[in-house]
């Protein structure tokens, strides 16, 4: 068995939008999040399973939020480490809106 996972970015889209799409009939425009700080694990203890993290950070919703505006305002600037930022915010909204 292979050690990597190929993620289609075309899955990835299209379950993005249905996803989104879902969340928007229920919520409407926008989703309230009544937390903005998020406890965060470094990338390299994340995916490393066989050891209990023991480094932790903590993220802010609100500064993603703020990062993937400015991604929209100028796509020509977006990085892939903008997923994460992404990621941290629907992660928040699928936690804040279960169904």
């Amino acid at each position: 068995m292979s050690d990597q996972i190929r993620i289609p970015i075309s899955t990835m889209k299209r379950s993005a939008r249905v996803l989104l799409d879902h969340v928007e009939q229920l919520e409407g425009e926008s989703v309230a999040i009544d937390k903005d700080f998020f406890w965060a694990i470094p990338p390299d203890q994340l995916y490393d399973v066989s050891h209990e993290p023991s480094d932790f950070t903590v993220g802010q919703l609100s500064e993603c939020l703020e990062r993937a505006e400015a991604i929209v305002a100028q796509p020509s600037d977006a990085t892939s480490y903008g997923l994460v930022w992404l990621a941290e915010l629907i992660r928040a909204v699928g936690y804040s809106v279960v169904t």
